[in-house]
């Protein structure tokens, strides 16, 4: 079924945002709605010039230009150099899943999931712009490749709903990587103070 995924996390993470996400936390609201437009906007199409996007296209593009405005110029570029690689490595693999399927072992969703994921923890060090870098950068190659599909007169709605389940599967793997790393970060933070802790019983 296509779009479960999506309506899956989606919905886990707007209850995480509601309800147990720490209410002093400047990213709940913001968060909060935008899952919630997301989730609503998702199902609903229109026409634009030569595209036919879903509603939440504009959700996400919204919130990424509401995050991305305040960042310093060197930044700014480094994100918008990020989300054009992972853009072209996202239109790179329908490509090639349009001409050649049979080198797409598994469920696509996962791989391109898997992908943009590792993608984004490689090109940068910060959590938060990793997610708008993979965000930004998956929205603009399902834009591209449905350009590219209609010169070919080929239908093809950007931010359908199987697009939600690549990203969201993508946000997913994000997100635990980042609550593994915290983990590490406890857990070498703690061994480090019992270690220093020892040192100072036997000196």
């Amino acid at each position: 079924m296509e779009g479960l995924y999506f309506y899956w996390l989606a919905w886990i993470g707007w209850v995480w945002t509601t309800f147990f996400m720490n209410k002093y936390n400047p990213l709940r609201l913001k968060w909060t709605v935008m899952l919630l437009a997301v989730i609503f906007a998702a199902p609903f199409t229109v026409d634009v010039l030569i595209f036919e996007l879903h509603l939440s296209a504009f959700a996400i593009a919204i919130f990424i230009f509401l995050e991305t405005r305040r960042k310093k110029t060197g930044s700014f570029l480094y994100l918008f150099l990020s989300a054009f690689i992972i853009m072209l490595a996202y239109t790179s693999f329908l490509m090639f899943e349009l001409f050649d399927p049979v080198w797409v072992l598994f469920d696509r969703k996962i791989m391109l999931g898997a992908a943009g994921f590792y993608l984004a923890v490689l090109l940068h060090k910060d959590r938060y712009d990793r997610i708008l870098a993979l965000i930004s950068g998956f929205l603009q190659g399902d834009i591209f490749y449905s350009a590219i599909l209609w010169k070919f007169n080929f239908p093809y709605a950007a931010a359908s709903m199987v697009f939600m389940d690549i990203l969201f599967i993508s946000l997913g793997l994000l997100l635990v990587w980042s609550a593994i790393e915290t983990m590490i970060a406890v857990m070498s933070g703690s061994t480090i103070n019992q270690v220093e802790g020892e040192e100072q019983k036997t000196s």
